[in-house]
């Protein structure tokens, strides 16, 4: 009887030690956190808030959330005036400059087209005088080389004659001269048509072969209004480069000055309203929390866990998470960072400490505090604050 006993104590406790053993860890206090931005006043003055600008509003990076219009006197607002207006007339004077210079342009280049049909109507003249010279000296040349022929057949009949006894040889003698002489005539005479025969053919394609190089008028006035006409698109193009770079000073002033006057609140990044610090119109200082923004796409879990089970804990395990008040919303996770300590913590904050209702509890005892990341199936519903200040329960 005393041994059955025996055993079965001894199965008893060997069944409570597995029971303990395969008993997992459940946190003691945790809740959903998540990293809230805030929106701080830059200038002294009134604030004047967007009309949708309320808790639970969803917002995007960068949306104007409101103004804060300063009631403070500036010194750097009446420099900036100043400047704003000293470039506006500069920009004015430019605005001029190239208005004068396109009425010019306009007026040259009507010249400098009035100048090319003249030209052309000189070439188209030039062309046809050119054609009749060349038919003119074609004629001449062959008349000059008939001359030439009958002045050789002529000294022949002169030699039979004087073969024939029929003139002296001093008359012989002088008809030879006198033909040798109109021969050399004729013959500087068809080299000089030559030559001028082809000056009239280079003319035609716009060459000269002899004499300086010359340019009729609408020619030269051409040339010259062409080189006038580029000068002024070049002045015309840094008179632009000048108008916008006194378009972007006006701009940069303007910004500068209205940054001063008025300075825009907005949003940091995507998420929800978590609460607005100050009310619409409300006068505020540099750096007071306007509004603050909870964003919804970085949460984690905060899990307070006793420190009595430091050992079973270690970064890198594996968790489950479900709400407190109910167990069919579950997810997985992963056990980040561990550390000791006591104090509280509130939904933002990275520095976590255990919420003082534990240290009052635990008093003795202090708590290990866990960072878990958190495999989120869906995004919630921004309206309930993406769940952020919930209580959840964390199982390892």
């Amino acid at each position: 009887m005393k041994t059955k006993i025996a055993v079965t104590v001894g199965l008893l406790g060997s069944m409570l030690l597995l029971y303990y053993s395969a008993s997992g860890v459940s946190s003691k206090e945790a809740f959903i956190n998540g990293r809230i931005s805030t929106v701080l006043s830059p200038l002294p003055g009134q604030l004047v808030l967007a009309d949708e600008v309320a808790p639970g509003h969803v917002v995007t990076a960068h949306q104007p959330l409101g103004s804060v219009m300063t009631t403070q006197a500036n010194d750097q607002i009446p420099g900036l005036i100043a400047q704003k207006n000293t470039l506006e007339i500069e920009l004015a004077g430019l605005d001029r400059q190239i208005s004068g210079l396109d009425r010019r342009l306009q007026v040259y280049q009507g010249q400098q087209r009035q100048y090319v049909a003249e030209s052309q109507t000189q070439q188209q003249l030039g062309e046809k005088q050119s054609a009749a010279t060349w038919m003119q000296l074609k004629e001449e040349l062959s008349a000059i080389t008939a001359q030439a022929a009958f002045s050789k057949q002529q000294f022949r009949s002169y030699e039979d004659l004087y073969r024939q006894h029929v003139i002296s040889r001093i008359e012989y003698e002088q008809r030879k001269s006198d033909t040798q002489v109109m021969q050399a005539s004729q013959q500087a005479k068809a080299a000089e048509l030559h030559q001028r025969l082809l000056d009239v053919s280079a003319a035609k394609s716009g060459l000269q072969l002899t004499g300086p190089r010359t340019l009729d008028a609408p020619q030269q006035n051409q040339r010259d209004l062409a080189l006038t006409i580029e000068s002024m698109k070049q002045e015309r193009l840094q008179l632009i480069a000048r108008q916008q770079a006194t378009t972007q000073s006006i701009q940069e002033v303007a910004t500068l000055l209205n940054s001063r006057r008025q300075a825009v609140l907005s949003s940091l990044s995507d998420g929800v309203i978590w609460d607005v610090g100050e009310e619409n119109g409300a006068s505020v200082q540099p750096g007071s929390p306007i509004v603050r923004v909870l964003d919804c796409r970085t949460r984690w879990v905060e899990a307070f866990f006793d420190e009595a089970d430091a050992d079973r804990l270690h970064p890198g395990m594996k968790v489950t998470v479900h709400l407190t008040t109910s167990s069919r919303e579950q997810w997985s996770g992963t056990l980040k960072t561990l550390r000791a300590g006591s104090g509280r913590i509130v939904v933002g904050e990275r520095d976590v400490q255990p919420p003082p209702e534990i240290a009052r509890r635990q008093l003795p005892v202090k708590v290990l505090t866990a960072h878990i990341e958190i495999q989120w199936k869906e995004t919630p519903d921004p309206a309930s604050f993406c769940l952020a200040g919930r209580s959840v329960t964390v199982n390892i």
